[in-house]
């Protein structure tokens, strides 16, 4: 944070005492015209005129106290501390990726792993098993022209990834799917499996993939990556299929001592 901006939120906030305004958070998230900030508990009977003056600092319509990730469909537990809508388009790599921060998530950690699917080889066919609101369906569509059957069975995020299709032209490249991607059938080139429990569904992602690619996430605890390779092998060796792990990437610390890897894997 810059120290002008620091100085400007403190002096619209001289209610609070000086041993609090001391612990007012420098670190912050902005998702499109959001503003996400974790607070000390010790400062959250102040949290709405923090919200407030953290708003008008940044010149944002909303500011989030940031609150944990739950379910299955990871559904952000934030809390609206200033302004009220939490509909917004947040732009990267010009890509726009509209969404409802109430309802789904966006991580900026991954940023770098999206960059890289906007990379990869040019008109593939692909399957994105957890395609969300379109993270790396779109990077893929938009710049490798690929076609993408991108599968979501949060009809949150679905809603988002229709819209986002269409707001980002793709449309003649992305095929999306209400489902459970256990259910899918169909074969592709490459498979993106971006989920922290993708390890369960190994075994769809070789039945889709006879020949090509994986790029398979899981969070490990640091120095167990081992257990990664080894959920690979076992499903490779199950479906009959011989890999290689070509390469296994840190995507970004997820929590203490656990880390989101992402491991690409060649199918022959």
């Amino acid at each position: 944070m810059e120290s002008q901006t620091r100085k400007a939120i403190c002096e619209s906030l001289q209610n609070l005492p000086e041993k609090d305004r001391k612990k007012l958070p420098e670190k912050y998230e902005k998702i499109g015209n959001i503003l996400i900030i974790h607070l000390n508990s010790s400062l959250h009977p102040y949290k709405k005129d923090i919200g407030e003056a953290y708003r008008k600092a940044f010149n944002v319509k909303t500011a989030l106290l940031k609150g944990r990730i739950c379910g299955e469909f990871r559904v952000p537990g934030f809390e609206v501390i200033a302004g009220s809508d939490t509909i917004t388009i947040h732009k990267e790599n010009t890509i726009l990726y509209k969404l409802d921060l109430s309802k789904v998530m966006f991580s900026k950690g991954n940023i770098h792993e999206r960059i890289r699917m906007s990379l990869l080889p040019h008109h593939e066919t692909v399957v994105d098993m957890f395609a969300g609101i379109g993270y790396f369906t779109l990077p893929v569509a938009r710049f490798c022209h690929s076609h993408v059957s991108a599968i979501e069975k949060n009809e949150d995020a679905y809603h988002f990834l229709c819209e986002n299709i269409m707001l980002n032209k793709v449309h003649h490249l992305v095929t999306p799917y209400l489902m459970d991607c256990s259910t899918f059938q169909g074969k592709a080139q490459r498979v993106i499996m971006g989920h922290p429990k993708a390890f369960h569904y190994l075994e769809k992602a070789f039945e889709i993939c006879e020949k090509g690619f994986i790029h398979y996430h899981e969070f490990v605890p640091h120095g167990k990556f081992e257990r990664a390779e080894t959920r690979l092998s076992t499903a490779a060796e199950k479906a009959g299929k011989d890999i290689l792990i070509t390469e296994i990437r840190k995507i970004k610390k997820f929590s203490p001592g656990v880390w989101h890897i992402v491991c690409d894997v060649q199918v022959f």
